[in-house]
């Protein structure tokens, strides 16, 4: 690999980083969102090129030693990413990860504003709900990107709403506490996979009503609380 200079004062090779020279605090600092911009396009981009290799060459032996019809397409997928591991050195588990996330997320969806680690976050949602995910997370910034943190977003998709920044930090005072919170989030993100699957289409009367009885705790809660 040819060093690459992105800098008068920097190299980078296949081992590291070299400074020939001097920086500043603000140069040494504006490095560091140019090196995750480059790491999130390269997991799109390596992502991108499996899922090509997976759609155009499974199947049809066009690797070397695929002439045999007989071999399954299963073994040509694994020589596809025994390739890909051998061109690119990175592990199996990485390449399959970025291959995961570029197909489930499309190019459309994608925010370059946000970075890959984001898109993994939605990678299991359906589009619609990426979308609306990757929208909030671009909008509802908790630093200087102007983003929501990927630790924020995963848990708050697991919610089923964006928590609020008081949510995402615990007082040490109250440690050990029982707290309704997380009973709250696991309610919601339940009723929300529940309306998802169509269970409300599906559902009978009777079925209705034995779940309304269920969460009547709810509304006996809310009502001590407005009578005291």
């Amino acid at each position: 690999m040819k060093p690459a200079r992105i800098d008068p004062k920097i190299t980078i090779t296949r081992t590291g980083l070299q400074v020939t020279a001097d920086l500043s605090f603000e140069e040494w600092q504006s490095m560091a969102s140019r090196f995750g911009a480059a790491m999130s396009s390269a997991a799109f981009v390596i992502g991108d090129w499996l899922v090509y290799g997976e759609d155009h060459f499974r199947g049809q032996k066009r690797l070397p030693g695929f002439e045999d019809e007989s071999i399954s397409t299963r073994r040509v997928s694994s020589e596809i990413y025994d390739e890909a591991l051998r061109l690119t050195g990175l592990d199996r588990s990485t390449l399959v990860t970025y291959a995961y996330v570029a197909r489930r997320v499309p190019a459309s969806l994608r925010n370059e504003q946000l970075s890959w680690e984001h898109h993994k976050a939605v990678a299991k949602l359906k589009e619609e709900d990426q979308q609306r995910w990757l929208q909030i997370a671009g909008a509802e910034g908790d630093d200087e990107h102007g983003a929501v943190s990927t630790r924020r977003l995963r848990k708050s998709i697991t919610a089923g709403r964006l928590l609020t920044a008081e949510e995402m930090t615990s007082d040490p005072a109250d440690r050990g506490r029982l707290n309704h919170i997380p009973f709250l989030n696991r309610l919601n993100a339940w009723w929300a996979q529940m309306k998802d699957n169509g269970w409300l289409k599906r559902a009978t009367r009777e079925q209705k009503e034995t779940l309304k009885r269920d969460l009547s705790m709810v509304v006996r809660i809310i009502r001590e609380l407005d009578s005291n």
